[in-house]
C-alpha cells in the first residue's frame, strides 16, 4: 500500500508527522494550562493565608477575593506595575494584601468618597469592569484625593457591597 504524503510548498509530510505535531502541540498547550492553573491556585492559597493571619476573626470579613489584581494608585501614574493579592471588605475598612512586593493597603470606609466601575485605570485595562475606589488620602494623592482600582471576579457586587456598608454607616 502506498504511503499518503502531504505536499506543501515543496516539502513532504507524512500523516504520522502531522499527527506527531498535533499531539506535541496539544501536550504543550495542556502543560501550559496546567502550570497556569497551578500558579493561580498557589497565589490564591498564599493570599488566603495572609488574609487569615491579618484578620483572624473570619466573621469580620464581609467580602473577599483572593485573586484580586491591583491596577495601581492614580497619583503614581501608569508606570507602576500591577499586583496580585487579596481584597477584603470589613465593616470598617477595605483592605488589599499585595503579594509581590509584599504590601498592605487599608482604606477606611469613612474616607471613601465614591465607588465606580471603570474599564481602565492608570492606562491599563483588561477590557472588563474594574472596581475603582476614590478616597481622601492623608499623604500622596492629588489635592488630598486618591483612587485605586482592582480587577475582581464580581466588580459590580463589590461596588454594591461597599456602598451598602458605607450607607449603613451613615454615609
Amino acid at each position: 500500500m502506498a504511503e499518503r504524503v502531504l505536499v506543501r510548498r515543496g516539502t513532504a509530510m507524512t500523516w504520522q508527522t502531522v499527527m506527531f505535531w498535533v499531539f506535541a502541540g496539544g501536550l504543550a498547550g495542556g502543560v501550559a494550562v496546567g502550570m497556569l492553573n497551578w500558579m493561580v491556585r498557589r497565589v490564591r492559597g498564599m493570599t488566603a493565608k495572609r488574609i487569615a493571619e491579618s484578620i483572624p476573626d473570619a466573621t469580620a470579613i464581609l467580602m473577599q477575593d483572593s485573586g484580586a489584581n491591583f491596577f495601581g494608585l492614580e497619583s503614581l501614574g501608569g508606570m507602576q506595575l500591577r499586583g496580585n493579592g487579596g481584597l477584603v471588605l470589613t465593616s470598617g475598612c477595605l483592605h488589599f494584601f499585595m503579594l509581590f512586593p509584599r504590601r498592605e493597603m487599608l482604606i477606611p470606609l469613612e474616607e471613601i468618597e465614591e465607588t465606580s466601575l471603570v474599564r481602565s485605570h492608570c492606562g491599563k485595562s483588561v477590557f472588563r469592569d474594574l472596581l475603582k475606589v476614590t478616597y481622601r488620602a492623608e499623604r500622596g494623592g492629588v489635592r488630598g484625593r486618591e483612587s485605586a482600582a482592582w480587577y475582581v471576579r464580581d466588580a459590580a457586587g463589590w461596588k454594591r457591597a461597599i456602598d451598602a456598608v458605607r450607607g449603613g454607616a451613615g454615609h
